[in-house]
């Protein structure tokens, strides 16, 4: 008879095996999707690509929304991951947060798989499965402009930034403006001019919202 301290660590074990599978589906799943796009995409595709059958995938998730949805968390749980050091550390200006901030959520790998998830995240969701998108919508770049509005807030009570300006405004055209130009990079081979490096993109749009923070005295100490 099993004691319950070895009945306890093998279930530990089960369920460390079973989150490893969950993870394993929502990696290949992100990756299929980012290839194929959502209409091409089958179950037993993104089965194949996690190295488990069909029937696992079923144990983890019972519609394609379930896992769109585990997707669409996962994504999120993995840009604003990478920001945490700079959201935990309030030693740091509110300006050299947003820039850590910006570069960190918006970091890219060697690949495409970002862009062209971020496609489908903004045009195929919305039309197919609306549900899904308004949750990537509430827990992505709205929950993004939300963070930089406390940034700028405690970069104002610090005297870094101005009170008057719109931080909310800003923040969303930031956000967005960003969102489109890395999606648009997918295409930069096809068409002329489109193209921009990221660094560039990512540092000097954060330069540009830092800018029209800042009060008028310190933008013209900058500017001299």
């Amino acid at each position: 008879m099993k004691s319950a301290s070895a009945t306890a660590v093998v279930g530990n074990r089960f369920e460390r095996r079973r989150e490893k599978t969950r993870q394993d589906l929502l990696t290949a799943a992100t990756r299929v999707l980012a290839e194929k796009g959502l209409h091409d995409t089958k179950i037993a595709d993104i089965a194949t690509a996690a190295d488990v059958g069909v029937g696992t995938f079923y144990l983890h998730f019972d519609t394609k929304e379930a896992l769109l949805l585990g997707v669409i968390d996962h994504f999120q749980a993995a840009a604003f991951g990478r920001a945490e050091d700079a959201l935990r550390d309030p030693a740091l200006s509110a300006a050299t947060r947003i820039r850590m901030v910006i570069r960190k959520v918006f970091s890219r790998r060697e690949t495409t798989t970002g862009d062209r998830l971020l496609t489908l995240l903004l045009r195929d969701l919305a039309i197919e499965v609306p549900r899904a998108h308004e949750r990537w919508l509430r827990d992505g770049p709205v929950r993004f402009w939300k963070l930089l509005r406390v940034l700028v807030t405690e970069g104002e009570q610090r005297g870094e930034f101005r009170a008057d300006a719109d931080a909310e405004v800003g923040a969303r055209v930031l956000i967005s403006g960003l969102m489109l130009q890395l999606m648009w990079q997918q295409h930069a081979a096809a068409v002329p001019g489109l193209a921009i490096d990221d660094d560039r993109l990512l540092d000097s749009s954060s330069e540009f919202f830092l800018a029209a923070l800042r009060p008028v005295y310190a933008a013209r100490e900058v500017l001299d």
